[in-house]
């Protein structure tokens, strides 16, 4: 893959993640409710295609920040660090990109953000003590099962666009 091939590979995947990233910004009821957003598919996508690493991390930690800019976020880092984990499952299907591992690598991700995020809320909103984690992992039960299920329609978008991308313009296909 010469110089350019490889800039309109990270042009085109740059351009999916960012635009994944947006739909945080849709107004609430096109989210279908919490956590209903791109945000952990493009994460897991972003971790498999993206074959320089620290790219893999960078990009979608940039669209990430600016969304929360616009939406006046601050920075948590729990949160960033669930996000973080969940590029790395993406990064350990670099090289065996298929429909099961795409799947595993989606669901173990937003386990994985849910249990680095509820913990962190259980510090601000709950008792220290089993009863606070039990309730800070049961009120984000919801929020669990719209980021499973939002991974799996992003993640095909995204997967799947991409996969049609390739076989239209096959300069944009990575070596293997």
């Amino acid at each position: 893959m010469n110089n350019q091939e490889h800039l309109s590979r990270f042009l085109v995947l740059t351009v999916l993640v960012l635009a994944a990233a947006a739909t945080r910004l849709l107004p609430y009821y096109f989210q279908s409710g919490w956590n209903f957003t791109a945000v952990g598919a493009l994460a897991v996508f972003a971790g498999s295609q993206f074959k320089n690493k620290s790219l893999a991390f960078l990009v979608p930690l940039a669209a990430m920040a600016i969304s929360d800019l616009f939406l006046g976020n601050g920075f948590n880092k729990m949160v960033y660090a669930g996000f973080i984990a969940m590029v790395a499952c993406g990064v350990l299907i670099q090289n065996k990109i298929n429909t099961q591992n795409v799947a595993l690598a989606s669901i173990a991700g937003a386990v994985i953000f849910f249990l680095i995020t509820n913990f962190a809320f259980l510090y601000t909103w709950y008792p220290h003590n089993l009863q606070g984690i039990i309730q800070s992992y049961l009120a984000g039960l919801p929020f669990l099962r719209n980021m499973i299920i939002a991974d799996a329609i992003y993640g095909l978008a995204l997967f799947g666009g991409f996969y049609l991308l390739e076989k239209r313009f096959p300069q944009l296909s990575s070596i293997k």
